[in-house]
């Protein structure tokens, strides 16, 4: 299963939260891009840019993909991005984290994020656009409503226990 969502949603805590009460692995698409090239998500972009980063994310989506199939995948907020990376969530299921842009703003202000966007209408646009993909992938949709993780990952639990 996959976790789809904007930056900030909770894909990772939520992810991590649902892998430990399945006894899945966790596959943070991010961190095996990062892990994979032997830099951070922020040194891929500065070094190579974003579409070096997109084929990366691309190859690790597929890798996680054809993985274990007791995984929970954790995906980069622009996974959504590549229509062939659609294509493939389509095939399994797939959770979208859905918050509304002024939270997720306030929740990226770190500088480590570097899509972060340097304006609140930069990330809004960007939030905007991908929004119709993390739909058109999605299984489920989870309005987070800033509830606490576990109790977003309770609902995942409950939908994939009732598949």
């Amino acid at each position: 299963m996959a976790i789809v969502g904007y930056m900030g949603s909770g894909k990772s805590t939520v992810g991590r939260i649902v892998a430990r009460e399945l006894d899945w692995e966790l596959v943070d698409l991010d961190q095996a891009v990062a892990d994979t090239a032997g830099l951070s998500i922020l040194e891929i972009f500065e070094a190579s840019g974003e579409p070096h980063f997109r084929n990366l994310e691309r190859q690790e989506l597929l890798r996680a993909l054809d993985g274990p199939p007791n995984a929970v995948i954790s995906c980069g907020g622009g996974v959504v991005i590549d229509p062939r990376n659609r294509a493939q969530l389509m095939q399994v299921p797939t959770v979208f984290l859905w918050e509304d842009a002024d939270t997720l703003y306030r929740r990226t202000r770190g500088p480590g994020r570097p899509l972060r966007g340097t304006s609140y209408e930069d990330f809004a646009r960007r939030y905007a656009e991908r929004l119709p993909y993390y739909l058109e992938v999605a299984s489920l949709q989870i309005e987070t409503n800033n509830r606490p993780s576990y109790r977003i990952a309770d609902e995942i639990l409950d939908w994939l226990r009732a598949a």
